[in-house]
């Protein structure tokens, strides 16, 4: 029979001490190995799993689920105790196995086998798979222990033990060893082990002076990881991804606390990384683990406090046991939850946000989640579902807001991915968005999009600060409306004040390119020129086509002098851009006289084409900028102008713009414009 390959959680077992008692005892020690047989095989069987071999006095044992061979492990601890005087030490790991000749081999039962092998007598240590599998069961209590060096394991594993009642628990020396940091040990060799002694006595009487004056570890900034779904419905991922966008978007309104984005949670889907691990790549204090395990007529959640530091510890966890007809209040009410947990007071701006509001038709939210499941993809064919879905939604609820927030999101979207020209769809966007602002006012990405519109589209600057301030103090963790903010004070003139805004949207979208290309053109207006080239060239490596990026690198490089690596980008751009006139433009024009001729005559060849391939003027505009050129990039710019390009705004403060600062042509602009004159 052939190999076969499969994921599995594999148990190993032994009984501590049996060598010694089968030398002192012969008799004794085969009835205590008849008791742990029949308590073991007995379990395994009980709890769906497979006993592969005994190998003397241990076993080894295949489960097809991680929770059953924990809980399994368990019962067989607790049996021994009361049948047999030997403890057993038990270890539990998930991984891939290979079956042959009805045994099994590989990294999997390598691991459980060692992790066996250091495992406190009595005890059941598992490694961090089986952990993240069974997170779900608020009754299985783990501690996590480090990472463990094992023997003939080429990498550290993270180790956590089972925590029940009459199971040990690792002294703090014990978890040193395993972590390979025996400090009695190091310290007995050294000569100056008194005095470090000393310190550390003193250290201790202050650490637990504070211990005791102190309260729970303060909680600033919480990462919601992805939901798990234990339903065996795979059917309701659109379900599950809607609840924890939702639960991030109301603990986001909560201003004490820092919540990175969907994006960044989603990150940390089926990662092999501890908590500690994940809050210290993204300087976070604690995590919210959620499970759905029911859904149907009531709907079952679990939710779990997690802290990361000074180790990681369970601080709360709740059954949420609901209505389905209260499922979109469901996040509402475990954001406030949450607050109460950590002991944050929330302002009255956030109780009226947070606070529950009459419960939406269950087939309307659900519509709305599975338009939603359809949009983010993003293609033609799944754009025309969401539509179908979001109009659902609002047939099936005419004052649902949130429906109609989907319609105009869905508009907006054949246009961003080029299915439909922009003035077919603009008045039903306004339709649509209008109405979900009148039915809901507290809809950050409303707020957040009209900023944006009356910013590069309106060039209503009074109405787009309302808008981005009213967006920030709804969700001040929603990265969108940080980022653009950032920009709208450089645009008014103060792009200092702006920078935390756009390092704090990187900072809660720390995946998302496009929030580090925005703080890096802020970087570039602010005339942080060499902080910006840092932050770029980081992007550049990651997503060397970013389309905001690329043109804010041409423009650093410019600016510090580098016209071999401007010329290098705006290459790059052209042919991203499939313009080979321009590409031929730019190489011949640096042949004949360098890089300012390179940038003159790619903006003729412009101008000689428009007639039959549209080229904006404003594109031709900064192109003569970029040859210093001032008569023809002022004539360009009132032609970009006369076309209301949205790019407009910039000329308040990008430094490309500063050789025309005292053309009376360009300061009569910044007034029609009512835009502040840099000095």
């Amino acid at each position: 029979m052939s190999a076969k390959r499969k994921l599995a959680a594999i148990m190993f077992t032994d009984i501590v001490g049996y060598t010694a008692l089968m030398g002192s005892d012969e008799d004794m020690a085969l009835e205590v190995l008849r008791k742990s047989r029949d308590i073991h095989i007995k379990n395994i069987k009980q709890f769906k799993g497979i006993l592969i071999k005994e190998m003397g006095d241990g076993m080894l044992a295949q489960f097809d689920t991680a929770i059953d061979s924990v809980l399994c492990a368990i019962e067989i601890q607790k049996q021994s105790r009361h049948q047999i005087k030997e403890k057993i030490r038990i270890g539990i790991h998930l991984g891939d196995i290979t079956f042959d000749h009805k045994d099994i081999f590989g990294d999997g039962v390598n691991i459980a086998s060692r992790l066996q092998s250091v495992a406190d007598p009595g005890g059941v240590y598992i490694s961090e798979s089986i952990q993240k599998a069974i997170r779900a069961k608020s009754t299985i209590r783990t501690k996590y222990l480090g990472q463990v060096k094992l023997k003939n394991v080429d990498f550290p594993v993270n180790t956590y033990c089972i925590l029940e009642d009459g199971l040990p628990v690792p002294s703090a020396t014990k978890i040193e060893q395993l972590k390979g940091r025996s400090l009695f040990h190091k310290l007995s060799r050294s000569v100056y082990v008194y005095i470090i002694l000393l310190f550390l006595i003193i250290a201790n009487v202050l650490w637990f002076q504070s211990y005791f004056k102190s309260e729970a570890p303060a909680i600033s900034s919480l990462l919601i990881l992805p939901f798990d779904n234990f339903t065996g419905d795979t059917s309701l991922e659109y379900i599950v991804e809607g609840m924890h966008d939702a639960l991030i978007g109301d603990v986001g309104k909560i201003s004490a606390l820092r919540v990175p984005s969907k994006r960044t949670a989603n990150a940390y889907r089926n990662v092999e990384k501890s908590i500690p691990q994940i809050a210290t790549e993204l300087k976070i204090d604690a995590a919210i683990e959620t499970s759905l395990s029911c859904y149907g007529d009531n709907i079952c959640i679990q939710v779990k406090l997690v802290s990361a530091f000074p180790e990681e510890k369970q601080l709360w966890v709740h059954e949420f046991n609901i209505e389905k007809e209260q499922l979109s209040n469901l996040s509402k009410k475990i954001a406030k939850e949450i607050s109460q947990q950590i002991n944050l007071n929330l302002t009255p701006m956030e109780e009226k946000l947070l606070a529950e509001a009459k419960p939406i038709d269950p087939e309307a939210y659900e519509a709305y989640l599975r338009g939603m499941a359809y949009w983010e993809l993003g293609t033609k064919p799944d754009l025309d579902r969401a539509m179908g879905y979001f109009q659902l939604s609002s047939e099936i609820d005419p004052n649902y807001a949130l429906a109609y927030l989907g319609i105009s999101r869905t508009w907006g979207g054949y246009v961003q991915h080029g299915f439909l020209p922009y003035h077919e769809v603009s008045e039903k966007v306004n339709v649509a968005r209008k109405k979900a602002i009148m039915l809901d006012s507290s809809l950050v990405e409303i707020r957040a999009g009209m900023a944006t519109k009356y910013t590069w589209g309106d060039w209503n600057w009074q109405k787009a600060e309302q808008e981005f301030l009213k967006a920030i103090e709804i969700n001040p963790n929603y990265a969108f409306s940080q980022a653009y903010y950032s920009h709208f004070l450089a645009i008014m003139g103060d792009p200092e004040k702006g920078l935390p805004h756009s390092k704090l949207a990187m900072e809660l979208d720390p995946f998302n390119t496009l929030y580090m290309s925005i703080h890096g053109q802020a970087l570039k207006n602010a005339g942080k020129f060499h902080e910006a080239l840092e932050l770029l060239q980081q992007l550049y490596e990651i997503e060397p086509d970013q389309g905001i990026a690329l043109p804010a690198l041409w423009a650093v490089y410019q600016e510090l002098g580098d016209t071999e690596k401007a010329l290098d980008i705006a290459k790059k751009i052209y042919i991203l851009k499939e313009n080979e006139l321009a590409l031929k433009s730019l190489e011949q024009g640096f042949k004949e006289g360098g890089y300012q001729l390179a940038m003159q005559r790619t903006a003729e060849m412009m101008i000689s084409q428009r007639d039959s391939i549209y080229f904006p003027s404003w594109q031709i505009f900064t192109l003569f900028c970029r040859a210093e050129m001032k008569e023809e990039a002022l004539y360009w710019l009132e032609k970009a102008y006369e076309e209301h390009d949205s790019n407009m705004p910039y000329i308040s403060i990008d430094p490309l713009f500063d050789f025309l600062r005292e053309e009376p042509g360009f300061r009569d602009l910044l007034k029609k414009m009512d835009l502040p004159i840099k000095k």
